[in-house]
């Protein structure tokens, strides 16, 4: 396997769904390790083993791990992620919680805490949660300037691509080109469990404790839409393309990723044009 193995950090509530759907068509849903609601750390602990028995051509993980992963491998490994406005995202992270009626949202009498309760009785589960996946910090912990530094950091060593939700399928154009996937097209998946309005208060608490978190999301997001730009004509035709595809996908609700079939004349210039 000349690639790297590809560890998929899915921070939660960033599109991570329909990026599931997609790395489960380029590899193969049986070629991808997946760490998702697990009640222990046996396969992460066990990667390196898993990878170095060969049984199997596992070519990626994928799931709700944090950083470090990589550190007992012998393996070459390269992360991928998404990163989402801090605001939109620990705001989606509440009302999903609620659709589970998690303990992270209830009072100590079982009943559900409206969101200004959990940001005053629970903070810290709501602030910095992308950092503290990307530097492997407990979600219940608290950051600093450092930990901004570190996340910032790991990004530059260890991620070959990072990601943004709001610009999702330039994101997935992008790293096709740099990590040689085939051209897919896709539903949204997912997309709808958080579309309610903020209250102002909840929505300026949620900006002052994820200030940090901010700068982290917009120092990405910047870089992306700069790489973008610097692709040129190619890759707005190309962009184009891929959301006519898209669209088309979510109207027929065709949500599993899947090979593109038709005409994508655009999508393969740019694609070609590495």
């Amino acid at each position: 396997m000349d690639d790297p193995f590809y560890l998929f950090m899915h921070i939660p509530k960033t599109a991570g769904t329909t990026f599931r759907s997609i790395v489960d068509e380029q590899y193969g849903f049986q070629n991808v390790l997946t760490y998702y609601n697990q009640n222990s750390t046996q396969l992460l602990d066990n990667l390196e083993m898993t990878l170095q028995a060969g049984f199997h051509d596992y070519r990626a993980l994928i799931g709700h791990f944090q950083y470090g992963v990589h550190l007992p491998l012998t393996w070459p490994s390269k992360y991928v992620t998404f990163l989402r406005d801090p605001v939109e995202r620990a705001a989606s992270s509440y009302y999903e919680n609620v659709k589970i009626m998690s303990p992270a949202v209830l009072d100590g009498d079982g009943k559900l805490m409206s969101l200004t309760d959990c940001l005053r009785e629970r903070e810290q589960f709501f602030a910095n949660q992308q950092i503290k996946m990307m530097i492997g910090k407990g979600s219940m912990e608290t950051i600093d300037a450092h930990d901004l530094e570190r996340a910032q950091d790991n990004i530059q060593k260890d991620f070959i691509f990072t990601g943004i939700a709001e610009y999702f399928d330039a994101s997935i154009l992008l790293l096709s080109r740099i990590i040689r996937w085939h051209p897919c097209a896709y539903g949204k998946l997912n997309s709808g469990t958080s579309k309610k309005r903020l209250k102002g208060k909840d929505r300026s608490t949620l900006r002052r404790i994820n200030y940090l978190e901010n700068v982290l999301y917009e120092n990405a997001r910047d870089n992306l839409l700069a790489e973008m730009r610097s692709a040129g004509g190619k890759f707005d035709a190309a962009l184009a393309e891929l959301s006519k595809f898209t669209a088309e996908a979510t109207k027929n609700g065709q949500h599993a990723a899947h090979a593109l079939s038709g005409n994508h004349t655009a999508i393969k210039i740019f694609m070609n044009d590495a």
